[in-house]
Parts: C-alpha cells; structure tokens; sequence
C-alpha cells in the first residue's frame, strides 16, 4: 500500500491482542517469577538499572535483536520511535532524533550530523553517512533520546545510539547462523555469522567475530532513452537493462581481547572491520517506469571499507573508577553514480558541451559522478567516577577527536570537448578535491547530589575548543576562476573556523517508590561550525544549540509484570544548520545558518508480561517540529514559518507480541509505523513521503539444547516504504525497502 492508513494498524494489533489474549486464557496461572527482567544500561557512563537512569532511554536485547532478524541500519531504527531516518542504499543512511532534523545531505563536505553513533566506548560518527555496523554478536542497542551533551559532546545535539558487543569472557563459547532468504520478486539472499570466544588463560580471553551477508537485488534496469534538449543527441540504455541489478555483499570481523590484570583492572581491545560492495541502485521512478524499475545510462556502484581499532583501561582507584579509551577509525568510500538526468537541465550543455563559440559542435552531455573519501577519525577520553556510598558522587573527564576527511568529487563527460575539461584531466567538466580537517577538545563533568533518601539533583557541564579548516580545489574551467586553456589546476579554498562555547544540564528525579521514578531535565546540546566549499554563502558557518525541557516517568506496575516509560519535552533549535543546494549562488551545496526551530513531543515505551508464556511490547512517539520564524534567501522567503521540519514523521511506533508455544517453540510478531514525512525543508521543492507500516513474523524451534531453526517473515505485508525522496533530482527518484521476504536461520550455540 502507498498510504498508511491507521486502521491497518489497528486491524494487525487487535489480531494480535486476540492472539495474545486467548494464549493467556489457555495458559497456566501467572506465577510470581513472571515479571520484566532487569535491563542494565550505561546511558550515564556507568553501569545502571534502566529504571533508574533520569534519561529518555530505549534498547534491543540480544534476544530483541535476533527474534527481529536485525542486521544492519535501517533494520534496528526502524524500532526506534524517537529516531527517523534515511538511507538511499546500504551504508548511505542517515538518522535523526525528536525532529530535529537539517536537509539529510549526505555529502562529506557539509554538516555533521545532530545524533552521535558509539560503538562500545567511543564514538563513530562521520560526516556524510553513518556507518552501517552489521548487528550480530551485540549485546544491546541503546537509544538516548534528547540531548547528551554534558557526557557525549559534539554530534549528541538531539540525542545518542549506542552499540554494545559482547565482550571475551573466561569460558569456551562459539555459535554460528546460517540463513536463506527469498523476496518476492527478487534475489534471493544468504547470510552466514559466527563466533567464537577462546579463553587463553585465566586471566586473558580472546573473542572473535566473522560474518558474509549476501543481499539479492529486486529492482530492475529498464530500457529507456533521453533526448537533450539544446542539442537533440539521443541516448539509449542498453548495455545496462539487467534484472535485480541492486545487490550488495556485506563483509566484516571483529577480534576482542581482555586482559583482567587483577581484581580490580582491566584492558579491552579490538581490531574490528567491514567492508560492502553495492552494484546498482535503491532508489527508482515508479511514476514514469512502474514499480520496482528505474533507467541508468552508467555503472552504479559502492566500495565502503573501514577498519577500526580500539583499547579501553578500566580500573578502580579506591576513591573513584577510571576509564581510558582510545579509538582509530579510518574508512574508504568510493561511489560511482549515474548523474545522465542531470545533463537536461541546460548547464551541462550550455557550457560545456554546446558551447560552439569554444567547445565546437555539441556532443553527449552524459554524466557519470565519482566520488573518493577517505576519512581519518580519532578519538581519546579519559574520565573519573566517584564510587562513594555516600550522598556525593561525580564524573569528571577530558575528551580530544581528530578528524579528516579528504573527498575528490568528479563529475566525467566522457564526450566533452578535452579543452572543456577541468586542467590535468580528460573529462572532468567539474570538480571539487579538498581536505577537510576538525579537532575538538573539551572536558566535562557531572556531579549527582543526593538531597534526601528520594530526591538526587544532576549538574553537568563541558566546555570546548573546536578548530576546522578546508583546502583544496573547487570549479570548472570557467567558475569559480577562469582557468580556461590553463596548464595548471589551481587551489582556491582555503579558510579556517575556530570556536569555543560551554553547554550545561540540570536535572532533578525522584523516587517515589521502588518502582516509580519521576524526574525533570533541562539540557543542552551542540553541533560545531565548519566551511564551506566556497565563499559564494560565507567561508564558515557557526555552531548550532539546542535546549530541552523534558519531564520524564520510569514505572514498574502490575506486580512487575508492566514496565511503563515515557517522557514529554519541548525542544529550542537556535542557529540551525542547513545544508543546501541553490545553482543561482553556488554549484556547490552549502551550509547555511537559518534561524530557530522547535520541537514538542512525546514518548511511550511499555512492555507487559501477559502470562507465563505471553509478552508484548507497545513504544509510540509523537512529535510536531516546525520552524519558528520565516527563512529568507536572497529577499525572499524560502521556508515559512511553521513549516515542519523534513523527515519528521509526526507518529512513530512499534507493536510486539512474543509467544512460547511449547518448551521448544515460540512465535514473535512486530508491526513497525512511521507517518508521512517531508524530505526537504523548502516548500518549492518539497515532497510529502508516505507513511508505512513493516510487519515481520518468526517461528523458532530448538531443534536440541545447542540448535534451533528459525522460519521468518520480513516486510509481511508487503509494503512499499518510501525511505527517501530525492527532490534536488530533475528525475524523481524513490528509494524504496526489501519486498515480502521468506527466510529460513540454522542457529548453533555451543552450551557454556
């Protein structure tokens, strides 16, 4: 279905009702051992009852994780309701959190990103695309909505996802998945995931992590043609017609090592990486070619390959816990895409490919775009944390990241005239090859005062240094400068940001029972400044803030069978950064300061205990953000007041239902929505997204106390889910979700 209608919605959560209830009239009486289990977080920085943690937080379990058939990105925020995100193919995906959301460009030389991506102790976070971490071996996700600015700094304006692996323990353990999966209409897929955990001594334990996700394709290659409007030229597609040409293989490790020096400290280490390769696209036209069918004129394809290393001290020294951690990241990401629709708009040929006067007769404008990134990202923290019993405690910390990104962005002409070309090149019509470079330093702190047996008030604080800097070259032969029959490429970007600012948090909860905790929070959150590829806007853009009130409940009812959690908050964005594209001033996308936003909402994050054999779980987000003044550009308004903010879904929500049908099977429902959402900010060329709902079934069986077998459902319904629309395209193109997809999962698990 292309609209979401709610009373489907309703309709899958009363069958699922009436399922769960008649399972429950059937079973035996509860006993008293069936309540929610204990989820341990460290949304604070130290190990803590999610009960009990003054902070909006949501996570998937292993067991959630596995049950869900979560692999990738997409998969596991789609169970999110705080987070909206985008992806336009593996590895290019984007998320935001409680509406606060820029444009979702994805390009490396505009804006970081406003929601932060740990793994483990240290952050992950890139510029331009999220890393796309395959999800096996993980203890848990965490989701930290609202901003976490005080502990987590730069990226943690609107909120923080956090992804635990499991760590080497002191006993042998190994397991393996094998799964084949089959999608209507398309490729069928496999997957293959293993572990093994080696202890080597006593004291010292090795774990180690492969996996080869092999995703078939569903979206065809049609042929077509396109006629230039300057200079008649036809061209055709037939060396690229090709069924399910979107697949992608997904490949990675990750080896662990503990080392517990004695009682008291510990070190963590692991070398981990990933590389995916991706041929074709996600995205199609469904208006002019049908569903499932898109027309390329070149080669579409991706090359993301990171490798990551990190070490971790952690020890107790007597008044207080120390925690050193340090972390490498460098990743290549290599694009190749075709930008043939682009050509029609009359630049391509006006200037450079029918432009007699120079260039002589017309030829095919045809672009094919490349794009190389290299990226550099290190990381080092150290802090201290108060282990008193007393009514006193505090984290203390310094924090210090490097980061460089160098991206050459080439847009070929394989026709053009070579005097049309930029200098040293064959056909390169346009160009931007530049290095960008970001250093943040900053300390913090948070102290937690116990003012009586019930009330404990939160103050934190960090103060930081950031220093930016942009190089290189962008333009064509005739713009930005005129370097027309020029031996010679010259640079002509050169600019430096530097800034520095403090951020604070004030927070006040309340125990009212042992298993009711109210708690008040006001807090703030930043996004650095940077440069722009030009200076056609300004060489810099600042900082961005955004302050939060929030009132927030964590409950335990039911004679702990029902946890109940929720949060309401009003959200203050000052300075928004946004990034955008406007070929009346640059060729360039460039990022700009325009104004204030606002976001108010709420969150709902329960889980019931039906019966012995019975649970379910219900999260519902409501959120409306919208700008809080006009924006103008160039005298006139391009966004208006009130206008809600892009990739917003107003609801989001999930419904889940798990079943033990016997000692040795269970079944496990989930229903997934999301709202209709904008994809831009600017109301000329905005679309409206529809809204979607993804439902996935599974059958699990244990075959024998070390396996089992897993029949599933993804994407049950069937439906077509519009996860991006690309509006600045002459050619509308939407990326779509997987179809209806049968699988069957071997699982092995060696018994401790």
């Amino acid at each position: 279905m292309n609209i979401f209608h709610f009373e489907k919605v309703h309709k899958a959560v009363t069958k699922a009702t009436v399922f769960a209830s008649s399972v429950f009239m059937a079973s035996d009486v509860l006993s008293q051992d069936a309540t929610i289990e204990e989820v341990i977080v460290t949304a604070q920085k130290k190990s803590e009852n999610l009960q009990n943690v003054p902070i909006s937080v949501s996570t998937l379990s292993a067991t959630e994780l596995d049950n869900l058939n979560i692999k990738d990105f997409a998969d596991y925020v789609l169970q999110l309701p705080s987070a909206s995100f985008t992806q336009r193919r593996p590895g290019q995906g984007q998320i935001f959190m409680r509406g606060i959301s820029d444009n979702g460009n994805s390009n490396q030389s505009l804006q970081g990103p406003s929601v932060a991506i740990y793994l483990d102790e240290s952050p992950v976070t890139m510029i331009g695309d999220n890393l796309d971490v395959h999800v096996y071996d993980i203890e848990r996700v965490e989701a930290l909505s609202g901003p976490q600015g005080t502990l987590y700094g730069a990226a943690s304006q609107a909120g923080n996802l956090k992804i635990i692996t499991n760590k080497p323990s002191g006993e042998f353990d190994s397991g393996v998945n094998v799964s084949v999966e089959s999608t209507s209409g398309g490729d069928d897929s496999t997957m293959v995931e293993g572990f093994v955990n080696i202890p080597l001594s006593e004291n010292i334990a090795m774990r180690f992590v492969g996996y080869n996700d092999d995703d078939g394709g569903y979206i065809d290659s049609v042929s077509d043609s396109i006629t230039f409007p300057l200079s008649g030229i036809t061209r055709t597609n037939e060396l690229f017609v090709e069924d399910n040409f979107n697949d992608s293989v997904k490949e990675g490790y990750r080896a662990a090592l503990r080392v517990d020096l004695n009682d008291s400290w510990k070190i963590d280490a692991s070398f981990q990486g990933q590389e995916t390769e991706t041929d074709g696209v996600w995205d199609h036209n469904p208006d002019r070619l049908g569903k499932y069918n898109v027309s390329r004129f070149y080669d579409d394809t991706t090359h993301d390959e990171w490798d990551r290393f990190s070490v971790t001290v952690s020890g107790d020294l007597g008044f207080a816990d120390l925690t050193f951690t340090t972390s490498s990241l460098e990743r290549d990401f290599e694009v190749l895409s075709d930008y043939s629709h682009y050509s029609i708009d009359g630049y391509v040929e006006g200037y450079y490919t029918c432009y007699e006067y120079y260039f002589g007769p017309c030829v095919d404008p045809s672009i094919q775009f490349e794009n190389d990134t290299h990226q550099e990202y290190d990381t080092t923290e150290i802090r201290l944390a108060s282990n008193s019993d007393g009514r006193f405690n505090w984290i203390i910390g310094a924090f210090m990241t490097e980061n460089e990104t160098a991206y050459d962005s080439q847009w070929h002409v394989p026709a053009i005239n070579p005097d049309a070309a930029v200098p040293g090149s064959d056909d390169l019509y346009y160009q931007t090859d530049q290095v960008r470079y970001e250093e943040e330093s900053a300390v913090f702190g948070e102290v937690y005062l116990q003012l009586n047996d019930k009330t404990e008030l939160t103050l934190g604080h960090r103060s930081f240094d950031t220093e930016a800097t942009l190089k290189g070259f962008v333009g064509t032969v005739f713009w930005p400068n005129y370097i027309l029959y020029s031996a010679t490429r010259p640079d002509n970007v050169d600019s430096v940001y530097d800034g520095s600012d403090s951020i604070s948090k004030v927070n006040i909860s309340y125990q009212a029972t042992d298993d009711a905790l109210i708690y008040a929070t006001v807090s703030e959150g930043y996004r650095p400044g940077g440069n722009n590829r030009t200076t056609q806007l300004g060489a810099s853009y600042d900082a961005d803030f955004l302050t939060n009130y929030e009132f927030g409940f964590k409950t335990i009812l039911m004679d702990g069978r029902l946890r109940l959690n929720g949060a309401v908050y009003s959200m203050k964005w000052d300075d928004i950064q946004l990034g955008w594209f406007d070929p009346d001033i640059s060729l360039l996308g460039l990022v700009d300061n325009i104004g204030e936003a606002s976001s108010i909402g709420f969150e709902i994050d329960s889980k019931i205990i039906l019966s012995d054999k019975v649970s379910a779980t219900f999260a519902i987000a409501k959120n409306d953000a919208v700008l809080t003044e006009d924006y103008y550009l160039r005298g006139a308004v391009e966004a208006k007041k009130d206008q809600d903010l892009p990739f917003t879904p107003d609801k989001k929500g999930n419904f889940g239902l798990s079943a033990e049908l016997s000692d040795k099977s269970r079944i496990d429902f989930n229903y997934a929505f999301v709202d209709k959402m904008w994809n831009d900010l600017f109301y000329d060329d905005r679309e409206m997204q529809d809204s979607y709902g993804i439902g996935s079934l599974s059958y699990t069986i244990d075959v024998n106390d070390q396996a089992s077998i897993q029949v599933y459902f993804d994407n049950v319904f069937d439906e077509v889910a519009e996860l991006f629309i690309n509006s600045e395209d002459i050619e509308k193109l939407t990326t779509v979700n997987r179809p209806r997809t049968f699988g069957i999962k071997y699982s092995w698990k060696m018994n401790k």
